[in-house]
């Protein structure tokens, strides 16, 4: 084949692996699980206290562990057996769920368990996608990391494509402790398929050392490294601005078109077209060329997008902004990851992509700004200035560091 894409079942190649296939099944039960908490979160801090700050508040709570134990999530990932560590962490999210749901059940839900809820399973996610990305370059061959990337987007995508709406159904016909019993489920699904991922012991071998020594070992790798400071930067863009606008969903959804619950699970559902067809794209290359401009390109289409958002007054518009962001945010992290993998030393990889779990974990940061200038000025100004960021931290990117127009 001469061509750079192929037809629909080469994009699933990596899926003949066993052990990937395993982590696969792994990443589609946990994405269940994490869009049920999600759909579940925004939409009971909003009935709770009708407040986009509330609800960008809960989010932060989340991302500190992510600020605070993802950089030693990394750590962790370059150190310890991934496959046990794995275990562990999906043991740790599947009690928090279950938590949560026994609280709504039995209890009297209050913001001090959302927060504390929130703050576990944040803890649990900080060390989560470090390890998970990282184990990757071990299951399958180096010319299908990119394949394998690009799977887990649509993993995660196809279950939110669904998940979300059938979550906010669900939600209305019985009540939101019903997500979580779900998102319980699902984990202890997860921790079975991770238990069939079989390693090498030469993959398994833990490294030794001081962890906070080998955490400024990768400061320093980074410090001397433009290219991946550049790469996490220009991440802050799609990954931690862009990704804010989860916060401005609720209010969107019941000031702007009068909705509520089941509109807002549809969105996110129609989102997950977008990320599907992202994956796809990424998927269906036999070589992912020309990454530099791609991430450019597709951190402006975000960028864009938001502005769209913002100045959409019909409901379908809303829809199609929605894919358009998903696709983007898609293509940027797998060819960001790729990156990242790529120029890493396997020694350091856990390490190098835990430094993008601090996009993610600054993402409700800037989505409690946002939401404190949505409730004051409108939800409209909101997307706008989250459209502005993005479109800022571009520019920055190519000003200090315009080599990444050239990463092939």
């Amino acid at each position: 084949m001469t061509k750079n894409h192929t037809n629909f079942f080469f994009a699933f190649r990596s899926l003949s692996n066993k052990n990937f296939r395993n982590l696969w099944f792994g990443q589609v039960l946990s994405a269940i699980g994490m869009h049920s908490d999600m759909v579940a979160r925004a939409w009971l801090v909003w009935t709770l206290t009708g407040s986009s700050t509330s609800v960008g508040s809960v989010l932060l709570v989340r991302a500190l562990p992510m600020l605070i134990l993802g950089l030693f999530g990394g750590v962790a990932a370059d150190r310890f057996n991934k496959k046990m560590l794995l275990m562990t962490i999906q043991f740790w999210s599947a009690f928090m769920h279950l938590l949560m749901f026994l609280i709504l059940f039995y209890g009297d839900i209050q913001m001090w368990h959302i927060y504390l809820i929130s703050f576990g399973l944040g803890a649990s996610m900080s060390m989560n996608q470090p390890t998970r990305t990282a184990i990757i370059p071990s299951l399958v061959n180096s010319k299908n990391i990119a394949n394998a990337l690009s799977l887990n987007s649509i993993a995660i995508n196809s279950t939110r494509f669904l998940g979300p709406a059938l979550v906010s159904i669900l939600i209305y016909s019985t009540d939101i402790w019903s997500a979580y019993i779900c998102a319980f489920i699902a984990y202890l699904l997860v921790l079975f398929f991770t238990s069939r991922i079989n390693l090498s012991k030469s993959i398994i071998k833990e490294q030794k050392g001081n962890p906070v020594k080998q955490l400024f070992e990768g400061f320093k790798y980074i410090k001397d490294n433009k290219l991946l400071l550049a790469l996490f930067f220009l991440g802050l863009a799609p990954l931690s601005i862009g990704f804010a606008h989860q916060t401005l969903l609720p209010q969107l959804v019941e000031q702007k078109f009068g909705e509520g619950v089941k509109l807002l699970g549809l969105i996110q559902s129609t989102g997950a077209i977008g990320g599907i067809l992202g994956g796809f794209y990424i998927a269906t290359r036999k070589r992912l060329s020309k990454k530099g401009i791609l991430m450019l390109v597709v951190s402006s289409t975000y960028a864009a997008s938001l502005f769209g958002f913002g100045l959409s007054s019909m409901k379908w518009t809303v829809f199609i902004f929605i894919i358009i962001i998903a696709s983007s945010q898609t293509i940027f992290r797998s060819s960001n990851s790729l990156t990242i993998i790529e120029t890493s030393p396997e020694k350091l990889r856990g390490r190098m992509l835990s430094f993008t779990l601090l996009d993610n974990a600054l993402s409700p940061v800037f989505g409690l700004m946002v939401g404190l200038a949505a409730d004051k000025w409108g939800v409209d100004i909101g997307y706008y200035l989250l459209a502005t960021g993005c479109f800022i931290i571009i520019f920055l990117v190519l000003l200090i560091y315009p080599k990444i127009k050239n990463i092939s």
